[in-house]
């Protein structure tokens, strides 16, 4: 999870909490990614197709993070080959998102 003070403020929200119950309800508990590949797979992580860290602005942040549009219900290698194929945790990314934390 990202350690951005404001993401995870938005995490740790009842709007989140509810947010995710959606998901979940959607899903019905699977893997969407799987799914579509036509394998029956728990979901265990909500992921944000877009980035809710690349909000210029909180209000844009609260967009994307409770946009259930912009979630999908993954199971854990799902989740982890979808971060890999964004990019999303290389080193430079790590560093990126690291320095939009502080401002």
């Amino acid at each position: 999870m990202s350690r951005d003070k404001r993401y995870q403020k938005l995490l740790n929200s009842k709007r989140w909490a509810e947010v995710k119950r959606i998901v979940w309800q959607r899903a019905g508990g699977l893997c969407e990614r799987c799914k579509l590949e036509g394998f029956i797979t728990a979901g265990v992580d909500c992921h944000h197709k877009v980035p809710v860290e690349s909000a210029k602005t909180e209000e844009e942040m609260r967009r994307l993070a409770y946009n259930v549009n912009n979630i999908e219900l993954l199971c854990v290698p799902c989740h982890i080959k979808t971060h890999q194929e964004m990019r999303s945790h290389t080193k430079d990314k790590v560093k990126e998102n690291k320095s939009l934390a502080r401002q």
